[in-house]
């Protein structure tokens, strides 16, 4: 086992991304790998400890979120930000869309400098991404009556059928979306890549340890201090890899004296290196939420369906171009993902439905390009 006193690699962060390094790492080197995650670690899935609500993949799981709110950013109403705090990240308890994107995307990144960040150098690991968290493509007879329903609205409303939401060339279209789930579980990264390598000595995992800071000495990051019940303890680091996530990444940062010194000096930090971009410029993926009841017939052909076989909440997406997208260039830049299911807290025992028809798809796209201020 890695020495909870040093490791060669320290790892933030046991989330998505967090535990996809220190898998590999663990696995295809000597190196003594340390995670420390500040939500619990249940373990691999066959200790039989992981909360019901993160493992079942028909719809999102809350019992471990970090409870991130805008609180009183937007007068009149808050706005959640739903990040897990547990092993596994948010792939513990999302929508498990596997979804890659556009190839638009990852060659302006290449093109920009970032060397690997091409399609063509990225593909390969999407592939074997893909098969290590178990992607599935749902077959015609699992989709829900109401996910046909919305399929079939769409062609009314003429976004295309797609055949594969993973073609990186296709602009638009829509289809049942490819889902990191087995045998109705939700296949978080932590299954995916922390599992096969848990018993190896060089692999230490250690749940319920919020990081405070980077431990500097001069212009080198020597180490971390984290936060446990008994208080606070450093580890030494040949190497330390920042995976907190959106939020807490920038967090860590700056409470260790990295950002901009006038506002980490405000805060009395004292700043060890300046760099005024870190916690700024955060873009999150906002959306736009249309409720709708669903028919009684519906709402029938959902519930014979719900008596025969396993039925998740999401399973459609659409990939769509609102018109502030550059005309002449290619890509897309919205997603529709149409969500019902069961739902026992509500008066008829399902999530308020979408009426199906082409009239309420093109609805959601009309409202939802309006928001983006057209």
């Amino acid at each position: 086992m890695a020495e909870p006193g040093g490791a060669d690699t320290v790892i933030i962060g046991g989330g998505t991304t967090g535990a996809v390094i220190a898998g590999l790492l663990a696995e295809r080197s000597a190196e003594r790998v340390l995670v420390l995650e500040a939500g619990p670690d249940f373990g691999p899935l066959a200790s039989d400890a992981w909360p019901s609500d993160l493992l079942d993949a028909r719809a999102l799981g809350y019992t471990h979120d970090w409870r991130y709110t805008s609180g009183e950013t937007y007068p009149g109403r808050e706005v959640k930000f739903e990040r897990a705090k547990v092993i596994g990240g948010c792939s513990a308890h999302n929508g498990c869309a596997a979804i890659w994107g556009s190839r638009v995307d990852y060659d302006a990144l290449a093109a920009m400098g970032l060397e690997g960040w091409g399609t063509s150098d990225l593909l390969p690991l999407f592939i074997e991404s893909s098969a290590r968290m178990r992607v599935h493509h749902y077959r015609p007879e699992e989709v829900t009556p109401f996910h046909q329903a919305v399929l079939e609205a769409a062609v009314q409303a003429g976004i295309p059928l797609s055949e594969n939401l993973n073609d990186l060339d296709e602009d638009e279209g829509i289809a049942p979306s490819p889902v990191n789930i087995s045998s109705g579980i939700r296949w978080n990264s932590a299954f995916a890549y922390l599992d096969p390598v848990r018993g190896q000595e060089n692999l230490t995992v250690i749940g319920n340890a919020t990081v405070d800071r980077l431990l500097i000495d001069g212009d080198r990051v020597t180490g971390v201090r984290y936060l446990t019940d008994d208080g606070p303890r450093d580890v030494a680091a040949g190497r330390v890899v920042v995976s907190g996530g959106t939020y807490g990444s920038p967090a860590v940062l700056l409470r260790s004296g990295i950002g901009d010194p006038d506002n980490l000096r405000a805060l009395g930090i004292e700043p060890t290196l300046p760099l005024r971009g870190v916690g700024r410029n955060l873009h999150d993926h906002p959306s736009v939420r249309l409720v709708y009841s669903g028919t009684p017939e519906l709402i029938e052909r959902m519930t014979a369906f719900a008596a025969r076989q396993w039925m998740p909440e999401e399973q459609s997406i659409a990939k769509l171009r609102s018109p502030l997208y550059p005309k002449n260039e290619r890509g897309f830049d919205l997603h529709l993902y149409p969500v019902g299911g069961p739902n026992a807290a509500s008066v008829t025992g399902w999530r308020t439905l979408p009426v199906p028809g082409a009239r309420w798809l093109h609805q959601q796209y009309v409202t939802a390009q309006q928001h983006l201020g057209r």
